[in-house]
């Protein structure tokens, strides 16, 4: 995090817009179904992980998102690339049977948020329609990737699902998938940084 000195007593305290990009954090975690606090996922029985608080919750995530974007670039801040340093992908948690936004939102957790862009979902998932984990199938009209042979055979599941409004699938990624992305980040990070490798 970035900090500005308080003029008295040499104290760091965040700044309001910090503030701001922390509780828009906290508020997409909860979204995704993550305690903000602990880290881990919220059980399915938990008020917290009703379909209609967690619209509720992207929204207000996507509002809180807007006031940031708007001041950063009132305030003509520019975010950076994002990059993530060896000694950090270590600290990458490795879980069984987990969603691709579970996952991701630990990798973005390691970085600045306020000064670096975070890494897309649909990074992950280009990355791995392209090296054949993944097809694009239809559901209900709507599109959705889909793990082919290969992908089962690297980790990735789909599990039927009941939510409040019906069944669904989701698609989870084994411990395998998730170092078999951690392996190949990079790649991943280019994508999401539009192409563009890191230079050192």
């Amino acid at each position: 995090m970035l900090y500005w000195m308080q003029s008295m007593g040499g104290v760091f305290m965040p700044t309001e817009l910090e503030k701001l990009e922390r509780a828009r954090l906290y508020i997409e975690q909860l979204a995704n179904g993550i305690d903000p606090i602990s880290g881990k996922e919220l059980p399915d029985d938990s008020a917290l992980n009703q379909v209609r608080l967690s619209r509720c919750f992207f929204y207000v995530a996507d509002v809180l998102g807007q006031v940031v974007a708007r001041e950063k670039k009132a305030a003509k801040i520019p975010l950076l690339p994002f990059a993530l340093p060896e000694e950090l992908r270590g600290r990458i948690p490795i879980e069984q049977g987990r969603m691709i936004t579970h996952f991701m939102g630990d990798i973005n957790a390691l970085i600045d948020e306020a000064a670096m862009c975070k890494l897309k979902v649909t990074a992950f998932t280009g990355w791995l329609t392209a090296q054949g984990y993944l097809r694009e199938d239809m559901f209900n009209g709507k599109r959705r990737k889909v793990p082919t042979d290969k992908g089962r055979a690297a980790g990735i599941t789909d599990e039927p699902r009941q939510g409040q409004f019906g069944g669904y699938t989701a698609t989870l990624y084994g411990e395998e998938a998730q170092r078999l992305m951690i392996a190949h980040l990079d790649e991943i990070i280019a994508i999401s940084n539009g192409g563009k490798e890191e230079e050192a």
